[in-house]
């Protein structure tokens, strides 16, 4: 379970704007290319850290290596 508190409210992904993708829930087993650790992710624009969390239309999402991970509340 994640503790979403300090997560950032946003709108839904604007075409015309840089976003990363964004991946349904995965298990902790999920397989994640090194090299792209120390890499940031994008909403509308915006970049977000590593670990960073947004909420949009009451989901919330984890920037993890570069992709928007969905993670329970």
């Amino acid at each position: 379970m994640s503790d979403n508190t300090n997560a950032v409210p946003v709108e839904a992904p604007d075409p015309a704007k840089k976003t990363s993708e964004i991946l349904g829930p995965m298990s902790e087993e999920a397989t994640v290319k090194m090299d792209l650790q120390n890499e940031n992710c994008y909403w509308n624009d915006a970049e977000f850290s590593q670990g960073d969390q947004v909420t949009m239309d009451g989901k919330c999402y984890e920037c993890s290596y570069t992709r928007w991970l969905e993670v329970d509340d």
